[in-house]
């Protein structure tokens, strides 16, 4: 075949392999020094898109193309004199190279590729220069896959050059009408801030909070970014902050959310954005409830730990019932900021801000039945009903799957008390989505699976570490916090938590926990305050503390090295007998030898 057959068989198989959707313009009578054809996409209807679903294609054939770098990468030879043509395009250029006896379309982007720009800058006019194109990108009849891949190059393409056309403004900028330059800052700001917000998207996505407090610290500090756009980077660090609080300290996280609230609300009246208010808003008010709901979930659990007419008893629950009141203001709160969204038509910040508090509204449901008047108990029932089912209607109708989930998984919490509790919302969903039903029934499914929880005594000895730690900040007695009133006492009970690395040097030995104080009592926790013992059974020897198990154990390297408990016995003992290695100590084994 010769160069002209060569070159009109390679058109016949590039257009061949097409998708149907894209427009092919030949562009023949340029003579084959610039570009053999425009590539434009179009909708349902064949109707073209427009400006950047548009590219340039060059189209080279070959018989044989040769491979390199075990066959990894195709080698194709360009004029320098062309490729830079190719370079002055304003619109995206790929090269398309075919082997016409294997019928395989292989593809480059030019438009963005700096490697070849700069090869070109350096080389002759009359010069060749190699170009590489990796095997992968192909272009095959029907498969999606390989035609999205190239219009991903095409859309990279695009933002090069509008990188590239915002540089070149900015050169020209002395020269233009101060009016011009005005309007270009606006434009540019725009799009500056726009590219911002989805790099922290990004970051989020990618689960790189840190990177999301840095930047999004930098954008909302900055004196030149518009008060809006300050507004959504908070947004996005609040949101990386809920998810991966970077202290663990309850007080820094309380103060922390705080001023990011604050940091809102100020950013919202700054700008006169009704909008935004309302966001902010929504985000103080839930911040807020659910801090005084930790606290009361936890206290209100707490009061049954102490006898029935206990004084301790009396105390604990009315400081709870305090509490309580304060929580049914901030929901009270929380419902009119809801009625108010509803009245201004505001549902898209009515679902999230709805959807992002309906949980907390569930578990003081709980506390609401034990401690409320039937009346306000009638009233809440009724409200998050008619609120849920409004806020899921609304989901629907946009289509916002994630909020759809999200809020039916809650809603099916409430099966156990009254299993038609998603009846309405199953309707709703399926007039739109009939195709979801198995889902909504895997999602019940996993609910009642997760209500069926094992007995507290059955968790691993870490598990029930942590439900003792949750509690203990959440009644105000933090562990991680060195400036707490009550730190060393704390970390000394959950240092002695589990005794395994004692323990398991001798069967003999046993810790009988003594707990005592009004802490371990509102905790129940057994190895908080009091005096813990840790006995010889066989040989009957016993010492006590109220300080760490393991400085009683072996206080080789204290100050009181030689007085402990394996230097005074263990270590003049015979009949020390190490327990299995695969041995360890659990609360319900402990409680089943006490």
């Amino acid at each position: 075949m010769n160069a002209g057959e060569i070159g009109t068989e390679a058109g016949r198989i590039f257009e061949y392999n097409l998708p149907s959707h894209w427009i092919f313009r030949s562009q023949e009578d340029q003579n084959d020094f610039g570009i053999d054809g425009e590539i434009e996409l179009k909708d349902g209807s064949g109707k073209a898109l427009g400006k950047e679903s548009v590219f340039k294609v060059q189209i080279k054939g070959e018989e044989n193309s040769t491979f390199i770098h075990d066959n990894s990468l195709l080698s194709f030879t360009l004029k320098t004199e062309r490729l830079r043509y190719y370079f002055e395009f304003k619109v995206p250029v790929i090269l398309a190279v075919v082997e016409i006896t294997s019928e395989k379309i292989f593809w480059l982007p030019l438009t963005n590729n700096e490697i070849l720009r700069e090869k070109a800058s350096k080389s002759n006019q009359n010069e060749t220069i190699q170009v590489h194109i990796p095997i992968e990108n192909t272009l095959v009849r029907k498969d999606i896959a390989s035609a999205n891949k190239i219009l991903d190059a095409v859309m990279d393409c695009w933002d090069h050059l509008n990188i590239k056309g915002l540089k070149d403004s900015v050169v020209r900028y002395p020269v233009i009408s101060p009016s011009s330059l005005d309007k270009k800052i606006e434009d540019i700001g725009e799009a500056l801030y726009k590219a911002y917000h989805q790099q922290l998207d990004n970051l989020l996505s990618e689960r790189k909070y840190d990177s999301v407090f840095e930047r999004s610290t930098e954008i909302s500090n900055s004196p030149i970014v518009p008060a809006k756009d300050r507004f959504i980077a908070v947004l996005y660090y609040l949101q990386a902050f809920q998810i991966s609080p970077y202290t663990n300290i309850k007080r820094e996280v309380y103060r922390e959310n705080f001023h990011i609230c604050q940091h809102l609300i100020l950013l919202a009246r700054e700008q006169k954005s009704r909008i935004h208010r309302l966001i902010a808003l929504g985000k103080s008010r839930k911040a807020k409830f659910k801090a005084q709901l930790d606290q009361l979930h936890a206290s209100h659990h707490s009061v049954n730990h102490f006898e029935e007419k206990s004084l301790e008893r009396y105390i604990f629950n009315d400081q709870t019932q305090i509490m309580y009141r304060d929580c049914c203001i901030s929901l009270q709160k929380i419902i009119e900021l809801c009625n108010r969204m509803t009245r201004d038509q505001q549902y898209h910040i009515l679902s999230d801000f709805f959807v992002d508090i309906y949980a907390s509204i569930l578990i003081f449901k709980g506390i609401h039945e034990a401690r409320g008047s039937k009346e306000s108990i009638d009233f809440l029932d009724d409200w998050y009903e008619r609120m849920s089912l409004l806020v899921m209607t609304y989901c629907v109708l946009s289509k916002d799957i994630e909020k759809i989930e999200k809020l039916y998984f809650l809603t099916a919490t409430l099966l156990k008390q009254n299993p038609k509790a998603t009846q309405p919302h199953r309707k709703m969903i399926l007039s739109t989505f009939p195709d979801f039903e198995k889902a909504l029934t895997e999602i019940e499914n996993h609910v009642i699976s997760l209500d069926s929880q094992k007995d507290f005594y059955d968790l691993t000895t870490e598990e029930q570490k942590e439900y003792f730690l949750s509690m203990a900040k959440n009644l105000g007695m933090d562990p991680d916090d060195p400036q707490g009133e009550h730190h060393e006492f704390l970390k000394i009970g959950f240092a002695n938590y589990d005794p395994t690395n004692i323990m398991k040097n001798c069967e003999h030995l046993f810790v009988h926990y003594r707990p005592g104080g009004i802490f371990a009592q509102s905790l129940r926790m057994h190895s908080l305050g009091g005096m813990h013992l840790l006995i010889c059974l066989k040989h009957g020897h016993a010492q006590g503390t109220g300080n760490l198990l393991s400085q009683l154990y072996d206080s080789t390297g204290s100050y009181d090295f030689g007085n402990s408990f394996k230097q005074s016995n263990c270590d003049k003992c015979a009949d020390c007998k190490p327990r299995e290695e695969s041995w360890a100590w659990s609360l319900k084994w402990y409680l089943k030898e006490v």
